[in-house]
């Protein structure tokens, strides 16, 4: 029944204790994982804003002030190319395939073409102007201008740049040039002249594109950005990386890394593409808190799991010694490791493992005890029965033959074999115990006539109260027989005596004489004697007072007991120490 009892707490402690874990995990993970979790979340956050704050800047910067940058570049363009309209009789002289004639009566064409080219220079809002020339649609050359440096141009030049004008429609282009009659990269733009409105001729301004690409990739301020510029058949004619400049344009290949942005530019045909990546730091960060959120998540768990187990196993395994104690095993104990909390409690459980183990080895002992008391006064009922009634017979023969004394000898022995015999009360009165003294005092008088004088002082609160049963009459008896009889002085005394000390809690009675006493030496081994679990064997040995002392430990507890006190030729005092209790026994 005690295994089937220990099985079923063994089935029980299993869901109780998931639930303590369960407790601890969800503990654990809201006051570790989540303020880590919230922290990471928040720095993934930022980083996402950062990054999405990036892409509105760009496009915000594309879309306004570059396509505005390039739209003002373009208008500059067309301001100086008109300016040819400002001479009618350039136009004229274009049209009309005749000589320049103008009202400076130099008549040199040349010169005047060359001053004409000077002023539209000079008020260009454009300075990085390499070249001007005027070619009639019949490939002949007008007149040209060049600031520094004169490059070599044949028929076939000008014939290809009129054909790159028809091919556009006879509408203002703008080319850009890596490979150049200038040795350096241009822009060239392409501005039909009309007469009456048909196209005559073509004004080309040959302009250097390193400050064009100076202003483009001023806007390039984001990692590994590309800017890139196409017309309307998706021919590249602006690349940041030169040598991709005139390939058909194939956009970059956009993943979660890169940001693309297009625009058209105007009316001129040309779409801006802008690419970037995010940044590396903010991947890093981005990839960073990501990494943390997961390690956290894992560490959370499992550190709390960890925690969990290890916390409620020294629990478990204190419940199954509990139980082990439940069906019977005093003996169980806890093996403590640690000198936390659960380390406190672990002790804390041994020593009142050991204190039950205590507690009940002392009440076995005391049940042996009384059995066997109880066994041997039964034992022993059937001749003190007989010696009883001999006794009662002897004292009705002194009444009828008139031997008052010898009367008064069989009461009082009838009277202390009828108390002895009583094994029904372990405790007794106060009151009961004294008169049990008396009855043999009265036969010590007898034999030893006025030689022991007796004083009996007992508060009246106390007189009542329970002590065990025959405590004193072995003390009584040891103190007439090994103090006062052997004592030489005539004025012998025996005082019994007893005293509350509520604020103590305990109950004192004295037994003191005025007898031989003993010496230190004595009182040493008296001592060593009581403080054994067992009595010696000699036949000396005081194994009244080792049976007194050792039935008040066993009824009362450990911290009670007798003490003696003794001074050699003055006598001695022996000192009952009980618990003081209010209740009285019923008569």
């Amino acid at each position: 029944m005690k295994q089937l009892n220990y099985m079923d707490n063994r089935r029980e402690e299993r869901p109780m204790f998931k639930r303590i874990r369960m407790k601890i995990f969800i503990a654990m993970i809201l006051t570790t994982a989540l303020p880590l979790s919230i922290t990471s979340g928040i720095i993934l956050y930022q980083v996402s804003q950062d990054v999405q704050k990036d892409i509105e800047f760009a496009r915000s910067r594309i879309n306004q002030d570059l396509k505005g940058r390039i739209g003002e570049f373009s208008h500059a363009l067309n301001e100086t190319a008109y300016q040819i309209y400002s001479n009618p009789d350039l136009i004229e002289s274009i049209a009309l395939k005749k000589e320049f004639l103008t009202d400076s009566r130099t008549y040199d064409t040349v010169r005047d073409i060359r001053e004409f080219f000077l002023s539209v220079y000079n008020q260009s809002p454009e300075k990085d102007i390499l070249g001007m020339y005027l070619i009639r649609s019949n490939e002949d050359v007008l007149g040209n201008f060049f600031p520094k440096l004169y490059p070599d141009m044949d028929a076939s030049y000008f014939r290809s740049l009129l054909q790159e004008s028809k091919r556009a429609g006879d509408k203002p282009k703008t080319l850009i040039r890596y490979r150049s009659l200038y040795n350096e990269p241009i822009i060239q733009f392409l501005y039909p002249v009309r007469y009456l409105g048909n196209p005559t001729g073509l004004l080309v301004i040959d302009l250097r594109e390193q400050g064009f690409r100076q202003l483009v990739e001023s806007y390039n301020s984001f990692y590994d950005g590309q800017i890139v510029i196409t017309d309307s058949s998706g021919d590249t004619i602006y690349h940041t990386d030169s040598t991709q400049a005139g390939a058909k344009y194939v956009s970059k290949p956009i993943d979660s890394r890169t940001n693309a942005i297009e625009t058209e530019l105007g009316s001129s045909g040309w779409r801006l593409h802008y690419t970037f990546d995010i940044n590396p730091k903010q991947i890093l960060y981005r990839n960073i808190a990501i990494l943390i959120i997961i390690v956290t998540a894992l560490l959370a768990v499992s550190i709390s799991l960890l925690l969990s187990y290890s916390m409620t196993k020294p629990i478990i395994h204190m419940h199954r010694k509990m139980g082990r104690i439940q069906i019977g095993d005093y003996d169980a104990r806890v093996e403590v490791s640690t000198s936390d909390e659960i380390g406190f409690l672990g002790n804390q459980f041994n020593r009142m493992a050991e204190k039950i183990q205590q507690m009940i080895e002392h009440d076995l002992k005391l049940r042996l005890m009384n059995q066997e008391t109880q066994i041997k006064a039964l034992q022993a009922q059937i001749s003190p029965h007989f010696l009883f009634n001999t006794l009662q017979m002897m004292s009705g023969i002194a009444e009828v033959n008139n031997v008052p004394d010898l009367k008064l000898i069989c009461m009082s022995l009838s009277s202390m074999y009828r108390y002895n015999m009583n094994i029904q009360n372990e405790r007794v009165r106060i009151r009961d115990e004294i008169m049990h003294i008396r009855n043999y005092l009265v036969i010590i008088n007898k034999r030893f006539p006025g030689h022991i004088r007796i004083q009996i002082q007992i508060e009246p609160e106390a007189a009542d109260m329970l002590i065990p049963k025959l405590i004193l009459q072995p003390i009584v008896e040891n103190a007439v027989e090994h103090g006062l009889i052997p004592s030489p002085g005539e004025r012998k005394l025996l005082k019994l005596s007893a005293r509350v000390d509520r604020e103590d809690g305990c109950l004192y009675l004295y037994v003191l004489d005025n007898g031989s006493g003993m010496g230190e030496l004595e009182q040493r081994a008296i001592a060593d004697i009581l403080g054994r679990e067992q009595p010696l064997a000699e036949e000396d040995s005081p194994i009244g007072l080792f049976n007194v002392h050792s039935r008040i430990r066993l009824i009362c507890g450990e911290g009670y007991g007798i003490r003696i006190r003794s001074k050699e030729g003055k006598g001695t005092c022996v000192i009952f120490r009980l618990p003081w209790r209010e209740e009285t026994l019923e008569a």
